[in-house]
């Protein structure tokens, strides 16, 4: 699981195009529909493999936030966050938080229903099948978490929500009551198990941070290997409030429509407005930065220009004494 997981909400309009990728079942249904025709293999349960990067929704993703409102039309679900340094598979654009609520009787339900469908056994035998054909690496649900990774432990208390101080609705997105949470692995995120096109996907360990950055840039393409494991990059003793700042979110792609910390960060180190947003000012002020440097004409802040914002402020040694 993720070292922070953002329970907060945020809304996510999706396009038409993207509600017909979802299948469609009648709004009195009590699950999602399982799709004729799936292979007699079935995808492994999925490993635990954490955030590294900042993207939008991935389609997988989408896929299945549209699936579960089809089914339930009545729910609404999000996905987008703006990347902070507390990761969150939100971050990556590889989970769904689905709008149900435990407090009402027909919201538990909901959430119950899709609980169980998820983790059913299916007729072949296959333990939590429907969780595995699509990719769910852990759910939380009301107080508690199930992970495909360690699924012979069932549900497990999450966050310590079943605790007397936390039965308050102050802590109903903590706690995830007022919200089902979905994390994808990379496979389910993408959109390419077996629930959405009969083929069985292989492990994908996704796209990895270099060992001098915090952050991976985007997704390219399926990585059948762990990608290697690196310390947290820290600044320098010595180092400015903004060069500390510019370290902890080193890596992280930015690109029309960013927005938060890692963007006003970056806008204070070019000297433009910080406004958190990546806008046209931002964008043409990046355009002038990356073309004096022959790193390319577009606006987008990768590794090339992050490492080049880290060089541009970071401590200077001493002058020598004379």
């Amino acid at each position: 699981m993720s070292r922070t997981h953002l329970g907060r909400t945020a809304s996510l309009l999706v396009a038409p195009s993207v509600l017909a990728l979802a299948l469609v079942a009648p709004a009195s249904a009590k699950a999602p529909p399982t799709p004729s025709g799936l292979p007699a293999a079935i995808e492994a349960p999925a490993s635990y493999v954490g955030p590294v990067s900042c993207a939008k929704p991935q389609k997988g993703t989408a896929r299945l936030g549209a699936l579960l409102v089809a089914t339930w039309p009545v729910t609404s679900w999000s996905a987008a966050r703006d990347c902070t340094t507390a990761t969150s598979e939100h971050h990556d654009g590889r989970a769904v938080d689905w709008m149900t609520n435990a407090r009402t009787a027909n919201g538990k339900k909901r959430g119950d229903r899709l609980s169980a469908w998820l983790l059913r056994t299916d007729a072949r035998g296959n333990a939590f099948a429907n969780a595995r054909r699509l990719g769910v690496m852990y759910i939380i649900w009301n107080n508690k978490i199930w992970s495909a990774y360690r699924a012979g432990d069932g549900w497990r208390v999450y966050n310590g929500c079943t605790a007397k101080r936390r039965a308050g609705t102050a802590y109903d997105t903590t706690c995830h009551r007022n919200h089902v949470h979905l994390s994808l692995s990379w496979a389910g995120a993408r959109g390419y198990t077996s629930y959405w096109d009969k083929t069985v996907a292989g492990t994908n360990y996704g796209p990895c941070r270099p060992a001098d950055l915090n952050w991976a840039e985007r997704y390219t393409g399926r990585r059948a290997i762990p990608c290697p494991r690196y310390p947290r990059v820290t600044a320098a003793p010595g180092s400015s409030t903004l060069h500390r700042t510019l370290v902890a979110y080193s890596g992280l792609r930015i690109t029309s429509g960013t927005r938060g910390p890692a963007v006003r960060a970056v806008q204070q180190a070019l000297r433009i407005p910080a406004s958190g947003v990546w806008d046209a000012r931002s964008r043409a002020t990046m355009r002038s930065y990356k073309g004096a440097r022959r790193m390319g004409s577009n606006a987008i802040v990768g590794a090339r220009v992050w490492r080049a914002l880290l060089a541009q402020t970071a401590p200077r040694p001493p002058a020598p004494i004379a």
